[in-house]
């Protein structure tokens, strides 16, 4: 009997250590070297978006986006509906934002950088991102993320390696 306890006792305690085990604190860390920009495009004049899937100003084929004096970076194109419609439009997500050959000050300074977007071989534009970065416990964070566009602000964020804008063109 006496052991019949203790085997009971012995077994709720695994049970218990088993349901209470917290997750891998470092399950899928966030880290700069995998930054990114999602960027929705509309035109400010009509507010129509500029790679609407069915009747596009641009083709997103031709969108290129570069850091100023580099290579063109990776474009991902995600399709995302038009708000109260059933249209849908392309997203353009770029990165890194972070370049580890180049960027690694930004661990103890603010790092600004352009970004060229070109839409076409005629029509351009720039977007300039400033960070600063932090190392975490699993990884790395932009501790503070600015976007500016046409010299105004348009996102300032902090503890984050990938984020959401949207660039209103003159066309």
């Amino acid at each position: 009997m006496k052991s019949l306890k203790i085997i009971f006792t012995l077994i709720t305690i695994i049970l218990i250590l088993q349901f209470c085990k917290k997750p891998p604190k470092c399950e899928t860390p966030l880290n700069v070297n995998i930054s990114s920009l999602n960027v929705t495009f509309k035109d400010k004049t009509t507010g129509k978006y500029l790679y609407d899937l069915v009747n596009p100003i641009y083709n997103k084929d031709s969108i290129k986006i570069n850091e100023q004096g580099q290579t063109p970076l990776v474009l991902l194109f995600t399709q995302a509906l038009i708000p109260n419609t059933s249209s849908l439009y392309w997203k353009v997500d770029f990165g890194s934002l972070y370049n580890s050959n180049y960027d690694e000050t930004s661990f103890s300074t603010e790092k600004c950088k352009d970004f060229i977007i070109k839409y076409n071989y005629i029509q351009s534009d720039t977007v300039k991102v400033c960070f600063k970065s932090k190392k975490t416990e699993c990884g790395s964070v932009f501790e503070t993320l600015k976007v500016y566009y046409k010299g105004q602000e348009i996102l300032n964020t902090t503890n984050e390696t990938a984020t959401e804008i949207t660039i209103l063109n003159t066309i």
